[in-house]
């Protein structure tokens, strides 16, 4: 049924008109400029990582490369040339040897210079002896290396040459004690390598002093400017120092901006983009610098202004998506207030319609229970007829088998009446235990038939396989007897039990074994072998006779009902046994040995605990 309160009462959208389109104008224009500036502060956060990642590979590459020369000073502070130079500094030949000593080290460890100088500062042997502009000779005693050597430690320091002009680091070290050493070793290298290895177009590398001057730098018109203006001390403390000769010592940026919460800073002003810098900062103490990464904001501004574009776009193709909703819920509306009623009766036919055939499936249902039920009471009675059946086929068999121990009987009572008449007491005893014993023989005979012809209750219960084959066979003795078969059995010594109906289960064997005595009749050779074996959860049993087999055009009949090959068969038996094997939850399969004869596969379900203990 549909319901009253259907989609079509609901109210139906209405168009905005005057200040309100304004004010969705202005809406969607503050939400696009919210956009932008949220994906601004998550453009420059992931940049901020990204350039401390980067800045940190600078770092460590930068102090690598530092690391490369830190020893070498103080191994050239014990070897013994040196020092015997600088206890006779008037010695030429001492001092020829010790330059040519410094000028090799110098090669090998690819370093600017190499150079002695005494406790006043003055060279006395240097790598660049032979050239025009040696430091042999003059005079470096005002640099702060020199000084913090002749305090005894180790000294760095970065300017420029005052003799080469290259810019170089400088690392120092005391020659002959700590205390009071009687000069300082030098190694002079060069870093302007680095600047060209870490240019990159959207981010700038600084390398700053302890007072803030730039001497490292990937833009070299910031090379010896400060990042922001110097107070007048120190400037004149580094101009007095000559560590940068004739430089302007500027300030790059003259502003900077408010500090993000990460700690780095946005740098703004003098000789910089409009758009301003982000600066990263970590310090390397043993060098005394201070290293910086400056990442151009102009980056993150194209990508800002798209957000915002992206987002204004959006908002308005959502504005006119729902304005275009808006005009078909109209139409909808007006459209199911039409269908509305034909919906309705339409409805009303169709539950008629299902309500109607919902009472044919009803009758149908319950006549095709009853023929399932008349289906399966006509196959157990006509199971029971095969049962019937084959005990018929037996008759004969029986018969022997009840009168041989009659004749036997009356025999033994003659001859018990004749010893009692002689008063042999003896005699006529063991004849009348003889008649007993015959007695119980026929007792077990009509015991086992009654068991046979009893209808089964078909619950599948623990079966001893072999207590059901022992049972088949004592009904089939006379019939194997009288097709004069050699009956083999090869069980395991252990018995297996099955998940089955003993009575149906017997029925199958009786089958199976009593169609297999039919096929050897006028054979020269009859032998019936009857095997068995545990398969993990199921066991099979297998029935082989030495007869002519199953013609191939018969293997798919043999389990068809009526089908027989022999003259007196009803050609129930297989057929009657495969339906039993299938309700027991296994099945039987027909098929020819390579060895000749026909075999007969039957498999069923093992007893839990006998597939556990044969698993």
């Amino acid at each position: 049924m549909v319901s009253s309160n259907s989609n079509a009462d609901r109210p139906v959208w209405r168009l905005p008109s005057g200040l309100g389109w304004w004010l969705l104008a202005g809406l969607i224009l503050a939400l696009s400029w919210y956009v932008g500036t949220v994906q601004r502060d998550s453009l420059l956060a992931q940049l901020e990582v990204d350039g401390r990642q980067q800045l940190d590979l600078y770092v460590s590459h930068l102090a690598g490369q530092l690391d490369e020369y830190d020893f070498l000073p103080a191994l050239l502070a014990d070897d013994d040339r040196l020092h015997a130079l600088l206890e006779s500094p008037q010695d030429a030949a001492l001092q020829d040897q010790a330059n040519r000593f410094l000028e090799h080290v110098n090669a090998i460890a690819g370093s600017l210079d190499v150079y002695l100088m005494d406790a006043h500062g003055v060279t006395l042997a240097a790598s660049n002896w032979q050239q025009a502009l040696t430091f042999v000779g003059r005079n470096f005693g005002f640099r702060p290396y020199f000084i913090e050597a002749m305090q005894g430690r180790a000294g760095r320091y970065y300017a420029l040459g005052t003799t080469s002009g290259r810019r170089g680091y400088y690392f120092s070290y005391p020659v002959g004690g700590d205390s009071s050493p009687l000069g300082v070793v030098v190694v002079k290298i060069e870093i302007d390598t680095l600047e060209n290895a870490w240019r990159s177009q959207d981010s700038e590398l600084v390398v700053t002093d302890p007072d803030g001057v730039i001497f490292i730098s990937t833009r070299p018109q910031w090379r010896y400017r400060a990042l922001q203006p110097l107070r007048a001390e120190v400037v004149e403390r580094i101009r007095a120092s000559r560590r940068y000769p004739d430089a302007e010592l500027t300030a790059v940026f003259g502003l900077q901006g408010k500090a993000l919460a990460s700690g780095a800073q946005i740098l703004l002003g003098a000789g910089s983009d409009d758009a301003g810098y982000i600066s990263l900062a970590t310090d390397m103490p043993e060098a005394g610098w201070r290293v910086q990464l400056l990442m151009s904001q102009k980056v993150v501004n194209p990508q800002i202004w798209q957000s915002r574009l992206f987002a204004m776009s959006l908002m308005l193709l959502l504005a006119i998506a729902g304005w275009l909703f808006a005009q078909r819920s109209r139409r909808r509306h007006e459209r199911e207030l039409e269908k509305r009623q034909a919906m309705q009766e339409a409805l009303d036919e169709l539950e008629g319609r299902v309500s109607r055939r919902t009472l044919d499936l009803t009758e149908a249902n319950r006549l095709l229970r009853q023929e399932i039920e008349r289906h399966e009471q006509t196959r157990d009675e006509l199971i029971q007829a095969a049962k019937l059946a084959a005990l018929g086929q037996m008759s004969a068999g029986i018969n022997h088998e009840l009168n041989q121990p009659l004749a036997a009987m009356r025999t033994y009572a003659d001859n018990a009446r004749t010893y009692l008449a002689r008063e042999n007491l003896e005699q006529a005893a063991w004849n009348l235990q003889q008649i007993s014993e015959l007695t119980g023989r026929m007792a077990q005979i009509s015991g086992q038939l009654k068991v046979f012809s009893r209808k089964s209750s078909g619950q599948r219960m623990r079966v001893s396989l072999r207590a059901c084959l022992d049972g088949a066979l004592r009904i089939l003795r006379s019939r194997i007897e009288q097709a004069d078969a050699e009956l083999v059995t090869d069980l395991p010594p252990q018995d297996l039990f099955l998940l089955a109906d003993m009575v149906q289960l017997e029925q199958v064997l009786v089958n199976l074994i009593g169609n297999a005595c039919d096929v050897l009749v006028n054979q020269p050779h009859r032998r019936i072998e009857v095997s068995a074996r545990s398969r993990g959860p199921v066991v099979v049993l297998q029935v082989h006779d030495s007869g002519p087999g199953i013609p191939q055009q018969n293997l798919e009949k043999v389990f068809d009902p009526f089908f027989t090959t022999t003259e007196n068969g009803l050609g129930l038996g297989l057929s009657i046994s495969y339906t039993i094997a299938q309700r027991l939850g296994g099945s039987l399969t027909a098929g020819n040995a390579s060895s000749g004869g026909a075999v007969f596969n039957l498999t069923l379900a093992a007893w839990p605990e006998s597939a556990a203990a044969g698993g």
